[in-house]
């Protein structure tokens, strides 16, 4: 009796003012453990076939001993039941409430009588029972009050919902015979007989027990209060970002507080839903169990990115939603039809059994990725599941009385996982946040960096189009110039052989000046961007000097050389360098063999023009135009010339380029 008593929500009973001085509301009173209920009640107790009085000091007398009547059809009322012969012994009638009560009627009656002059208040304590009908008959009088933990409020009778406890009057010298009526529908009951508490009995003992359970109520408010911080937190985190994972930890975190209000809902001292609706606890204990795995595989799949990062496991994953949602509704409209609660415990097992093995599955499967962000998931994930196991083992192991426990409060295991959980996946958003943030401002960085790239490109791009201006004004325009002058020249002469030499002369320029607009053209051009393209062009214009020349030549190009690009100004340069280079050895050189050798080598190119011309002494053609040229182009793109020869000695022109 005292541990079924110990798992009793009291609500609409007498709470003495001695208690209320201590809180705020008068519900808060309705869900303390009374586990020590009968042994710290008065020891002026005495029982009478399983009728148990504590206190009233001589007050109360019982009139007529309990009988006991088994309603099978459960259809009598008590208008019907009182002809109705109480013949069935007591330990028959409590094995049989005892091990399949449902669809029956339980009656019991017995008589009271109060022998002192003075109105007696009782309180009948049934067991922790769905529906309970207590009448106090005293001649013409009847005295009706129901309760039971399943009992609405009914506006027209004295119901005490929510409880088992149910308080009866007595005026002085009354005797009265009380019928009882124990109704039971759920799977979760217990009765151990009948007790009955005076006012002084009921609050020592509630007394009590708020003083030994001030912890665990303290620990029930600052846990539900913390829960109900963190779905608003999340709720305005989502308003502000609209991330979809804040608003299915919103989700997650709602229902989870929503199942721990309809254990608890009476301890706060409030009535919205549970403590109205008593009903629903049953229909949506289960619904209230399984949801927070559907939003916890939608949390996480959006929190850690799935369905971009590990498509193939998003879709089973989807699979897995579609299927906890189909049996949320399936297992919903199953309670409401059949009420068979054994059933659906069973297949309540069987199916969060499989959902364990997919998300230990799907745990295993995430650790193995070695990421820091889904180290946070997996460790709340852990935490709430060790809390449940833990709470959920414990209770087994108590229920079935394979280990006797003293602490009986063994959901305190699962809220302390789920606060640990959520502590975890709150660090989680705070470091994907902050991430996203750094990846943000990684992304910024990386935007200036590149607006400065484009920047010093323009910047470069407006150098090349300068220079180009430059070249065009010096080279074609003195060139334009000269022709303008022959052809004038050419006009006034009267000597024929002196007019067609100044022909020739203008010819020449001509072919001159096709070939440096045709150099201009193809530098800039983008096609032309590959060293390959340039090493062809280099390769054509010396081939058709050498040969022009009888010069016996090679060309030794090296491999992959072809994957270099090359900036725009450095592909002039490097052209222009290396046609100077090739146009004096077939001018002047005199030579009988040349080598062209290219190759690139740790971001270095190098490129050298070889012969075995007559050569020439560097200290005196070092101020000449074309090789000034040269080392102009060369200290433009920070590179090496190095030029070698003298007398009889041939001529190497060496080139040595930084490519990034």
């Amino acid at each position: 009796m005292q541990t079924r008593l110990g798992t009793l929500f009291l609500q609409g009973i007498f709470i003495p003012q001695k208690i209320k001085s201590y809180l705020p509301v008068r519900s808060v009173f309705t869900s303390l453990f009374l586990y020590l209920f009968c042994l710290s009640a008065n020891s002026q107790r005495y029982d009478t076939s399983s009728l148990a009085i504590y206190g009233f000091q001589n007050q109360l007398a019982v009139a007529e001993k309990i009988s006991c009547y088994i309603d099978e059809a459960n259809t009598k009322d008590i208008s019907t039941i009182q002809p109705e012969k109480f013949s069935i012994p007591y330990q028959s009638f409590f094995q049989r409430i005892n091990s399949a009560p449902w669809h029956k009627a339980f009656w019991l009656k017995f008589g009271l009588e109060n022998k002192s002059d003075s109105i007696l208040k009782l309180f009948i304590y049934c067991g922790d029972l769905n529906y309970v009908d207590i009448w106090s008959i005293s001649g013409y009088t009847t005295q009706l009050v129901r309760g039971g933990n399943l009992r609405r409020e009914d506006p027209f009778f004295f119901t005490q919902a929510s409880t088992s406890i149910i308080a009866l009057q007595l005026k002085p010298k009354q005797q009265s015979e009380i019928f009882i009526r124990i109704r039971q529908q759920t799977q979760e009951y217990g009765f151990d007989g009948i007790e009955i508490y005076d006012q002084q009995n009921l609050d020592d003992s509630l007394f009590k027990d708020y003083k030994d359970d001030r912890a665990f109520i303290i620990f029930q408010f600052l846990f539900q209060g913390f829960l109900i911080c963190q779905v608003l937190y999340v709720l305005f985190q989502w308003l502000i970002t609209r991330r979809s994972e804040y608003l299915y930890y919103f989700f997650y975190l709602l229902v989870i507080a929503i199942y721990f209000l309809s254990k608890y809902e009476q301890l706060y001292g409030i009535t919205i839903l549970f403590t109205r609706y008593p009903l629903l606890k049953i229909y949506l204990g289960k619904t209230l169990l399984i949801l927070p795995y559907f939003f916890y595989f939608k949390f996480v799949s959006s929190f850690l990115e799935i369905p971009g990062k590990y498509p193939g496991l998003y879709r089973l994953i989807r699979y897995v939603e579609y299927f906890l949602f189909a049996y949320v509704l399936s297992d919903f409209i199953f309670i409401i039809i059949t009420f068979n609660q054994k059933l659906q415990s069973t297949l309540y097992t069987v199916i969060i059994l499989i959902v364990f093995i997919i998300t230990a599955s799907f745990i295993v499967y995430m650790f193995r990725q070695k990421q820091k962000l889904i180290y946070y998931v997996l460790t709340g994930s852990l935490f709430a599941a060790v809390g449940s196991t833990t709470g959920l083992i414990l209770t087994y192991l108590s229920y079935n009385s394979i280990v006797d426990f003293s602490f009986h409060n063994f959901l305190i295991f699962s809220q302390i996982g789920v606060l640990l959980e959520i502590l975890c996946f709150t660090a989680g958003l705070s470091y994907k946040s902050k991430k996203n943030e750094e990846d943000k401002i990684s992304g910024q960085q990386k935007l200036i960096e590149q607006l400065k790239a484009n920047e010093q490109l323009q910047s470069n791009m407006q150098n090349i189009r300068n220079k180009i201006a430059q070249d065009l004004h010096d080279d074609i325009g003195s060139t334009l110039s000269s022709i303008s002058i022959l052809s004038d020249l050419a006009l006034k002469e009267k000597d024929a052989s002196q007019t067609t030499e100044a022909i020739h002369e203008i010819k020449d320029n001509s072919v001159t000046l096709m070939e440096k607009m045709d150099d201009i053209v193809w530098s800039i051009n983008p096609k032309n961007d590959s060293l390959e393209n340039l090493l062809m062009r280099i390769r054509r214009f010396a081939t058709a000097l050498f040969e022009a020349k009888d010069i016996d030549y090679t060309i030794s190009i090296s491999e992959h050389i072809h994957e270099i690009k090359l900036p725009v100004d450095y592909r002039q340069h490097i052209y222009l360098i290396l046609k100077e280079a090739i146009n004096n050895l077939a001018k002047y050189s005199k030579a009988t063999k040349a080598n062209i050798d290219i190759e690139f080598a740790g971001y270095i190119l190098r490129m050298s023009v070889m012969d075995n011309g007559i050569g020439f002494s560097s200290e005196e053609n070092s101020t000449g135009n074309g090789i000034l040229n040269m080392k102009t182009r060369a200290a433009l793109m920070n590179a090496s010339l190095n030029i070698k020869s003298g007398p009889g000695k041939g001529t190497v022109i060496s080139l040595a380029v930084k490519i990034e």
